[in-house]
């Protein structure tokens, strides 16, 4: 059976615009190593400049980085 888990970050492309990003998967395998890599990756998110972080399986979002509030101002 297949694993697609996959750990996708995204960083700005243009300095001070945080919309302008370009994602990057990190990695794909099993959900163990998605999920280790995953907790790794958003502890020092914001030292490698990143705009957000996500875990999918399957295409589709299981947990993000910064998490959502729900909250507007």
């Amino acid at each position: 059976m297949e694993e697609n888990w996959e750990v996708v970050v995204a960083g700005s492309n243009t300095f001070g615009d945080p919309h302008d990003t370009k994602e990057e998967i990190l990695m794909r395998g099993s959900e163990d190593e998605a999920r280790r890599v995953y907790v790794d990756r958003t502890a020092d998110a914001a030292e490698h400049g990143h705009a957000y972080v996500k875990l999918r399986h399957d295409g589709t979002d299981v947990e993000t980085w910064p998490q959502l509030t729900g909250w507007t101002v």
